[in-house]
């Protein structure tokens, strides 16, 4: 059996790393196009052409917030229009996704500079695509994950904290779905069978997580950078990459998909959608119930959802659910790639476990 795992180019992290901007865009090339999230647009463009200046020609371009196929499309219009390098990609999740998915119709470089740590996007070959009413289209699986990853932590610790939570729950659901591909041997990202570089790094990355995430919410509360937040971004932003490209994804992922589809849990981000997918996964492949336990108390230590009341989701009846149920059994997700093969009773019955349990749970710490 062949295996195969993806990497980064370079990965580059710590605070005030922004200012080494130049330094690493110049080998590139000499022009480029950045899609910015228009919320930090202000903040970001006049400290983007700061840390340029002198070392390449930089264009900012308009960007809608939604990574649809028609944005991607029209950021590599631009870039073909300008004769631009590389793409780079500024903010969340969705203008990263849309500058890898101009530089998948463009052929350019990709360098992409987070600026919150809310999913495992940064380092990915993979864009997910999105309808303009906010649901899931398809993801765009590019050959090759971005050339350059620059993640300046001082930004990280200034966002709002609830970005930092939703990327703690994305990394989290690492280890637990590479386990579940390390028994059946499903292929990975690549094509291939995973490797047992990806298993360690998934594992360490749910250790670095279960050891330091409490500690770094809390730090990001205050905006500062610790040696705790370092190592929670690290393992949220690279460690989860690797661990999920080449190790495989499954249910967890899978519920995510499922409950995207409301149109209730739209205003919430993907880690704190995979948050309630983690837990409805833990029921579904009968975890023991310390780890159960141990893992709803801490997302309530991360401030992550622990019941569908936390998504919004207040009809709970089987016909509603079964919306988000039929969407992630659809026959390509990765809700299959779990050692047995469930049937949607089965995903039905684990949400609505997951959701009485943190109800529980809930009512239990704030009773103290």
């Amino acid at each position: 059996m062949i295996r195969s795992a993806i990497f980064p180019h370079r990965y580059i992290q710590g605070a005030g790393a922004l200012g080494e901007l130049g330094k690493h865009l110049a080998p590139l090339g000499r022009s480029a196009i950045a899609v910015v999230d228009p919320g930090i647009a202000d903040m970001m463009k006049p400290r983007l052409e700061g840390a340029v200046k002198g070392s390449i020609t930089l264009h900012c371009i308009d960007f809608g917030g939604e990574s649809t196929e028609a944005a991607m499309r029209a950021a590599a219009v631009e870039a073909e229009r300008i004769n631009a390098e590389m793409i780079i990609g500024v903010g969340g999740g969705k203008a990263i996704d849309t500058a890898k998915g101009a530089a998948y119709f463009h052929s350019a470089k990709v360098f992409i500079i987070p600026t919150i740590c809310a999913s495992d996007a940064p380092c990915s070959k993979n864009a997910g695509v999105y309808r303009q009413e906010h649901t899931v289209d398809r993801d765009i699986h590019g050959l090759f994950n971005p050339d350059i990853v620059l993640v300046d932590t001082e930004i990280i610790a200034k966002a709002p904290t609830r970005f930092l939570s939703a990327g703690i729950a994305d990394a989290l659901a690492t280890w637990f779905e590479a386990e579940s591909c390390m028994v059946t041997r499903h292929v990975n990202f690549t094509g291939y069978s995973s490797t047992l570089t990806a298993y360690a790094i998934a594992k360490l990355c749910y250790e670095t997580l279960i050891a330091s995430a409490p500690a770094a919410v809390e730090h990001c509360d205050l905006g500062i950078v610790t040696p705790q937040l370092e190592d929670v971004v690290e393992a949220c932003t690279l460690m989860s990459t690797v661990g999920f490209e080449s190790g495989g994804l499954a249910s967890a992922h899978g519920f995510h998909q499922g409950l995207a589809e409301l149109p209730e849990t739209h205003r919430f981000m993907h880690g704190e959608k995979v948050a309630m997918g983690i837990l409805a996964s833990l029921f579904l492949t009968k975890k023991p119930t310390a780890l159960i336990e141990a893992i709803f108390r801490f997302h309530i230590a991360t401030r992550l959802p622990v019941c569908l009341a936390d998504l919004n989701i207040t009809d709970t009846s089987r016909e509603h659910l079964m919306i988000a149920i039929d969407r992630m059994n659809q026959p390509v997700e990765c809700t299959h790639w779990e050692p047995i093969r469930y049937s949607p009773e089965d995903h039905l019955a684990a949400l609505l476990a997951a959701d009485q349990y943190g109800r529980q749970i809930k009512e239990a710490c704030c009773n103290g």
